[in-house]
């Protein structure tokens, strides 16, 4: 058999390559999806996010796992706020889940600062079709993790829309720290160790301290 027979042979197995490819391309993609980033972006994660700078335009969150008010930015002014979107279905966000509510358990009592810890449902989607389902599923991750954290729904999306807007929103957990005039300071995408102490570092320098 000559050289030339050979040819047509291997050029129709290429095809093939291109569909693994492809394959194991999509499923990555999936995998990151419903487990978010394990880590944030690096340079563009905290202080050098390209959204620092910016100034939210909406807020409205209802109270989930403890009886309060809704809030809307209105009711923030004047505050460092530290607002956190997680979900019980997201590895990193219950890894860095601890440090947000140490976080809010060390602001509690000071009336410069709110921590904001928002359950997201459903892998992330909105809006949040189910939210006696959201209250039972955040408990109980809540409970399991001996962690006392008040949390909040975004049930119709519209706090991660204005989000994503104004800074963008690429995965879980997505953290931002807001000064006191409004103006978004920091941003993390994705969690790893050290990404607390950054937080709590901004959160004080903001206040003063």
């Amino acid at each position: 058999m000559d050289i030339d027979s050979e040819i047509p042979r291997s050029r129709s197995r290429l095809p093939w390559f291109w569909i693994v490819l492809a394959v194991g391309a999509g499923l990555l993609v999936l995998r990151l999806s419903t487990s978010g980033p394990l880590a944030p972006s690096g340079r563009d994660s905290g202080g050098a996010h390209p959204g620092v700078g910016k100034r939210l335009t909406s807020l409205s969150l209802r109270p989930l796992t403890f009886a309060g008010d809704p809030l809307t930015l209105d009711d923030l002014a004047g505050k460092v706020v530290v607002l956190n979107f997680w979900g019980t279905w997201c590895p990193p966000c219950r890894a860095e889940l601890p440090h947000v509510a140490e976080l809010a358990e060390h602001y509690r009592n000071d009336d410069r600062c709110r921590v904001l810890a928002v359950s997201c449902g459903s892998g992330g989607t909105d809006p949040v079709s189910d939210l006696p389902d959201l209250h039972m599923n955040t408990q109980q991750l809540l409970e399991s993790m001996h962690l006392e954290l008040p949390s909040y729904a975004d049930p119709d999306g519209r706090t991660r829309r204005a989000v994503a807007q104004a800074v963008g929103f690429d995965g879980y957990p997505t953290t931002l720290v807001v000064d006191a005039q409004g103006i978004v300071r920091g941003i993390w995408t994705g969690y790893g160790p050290g990404v607390e102490k950054e937080i709590a570092t901004l959160v004080a320098t903001l206040l003063g301290g």
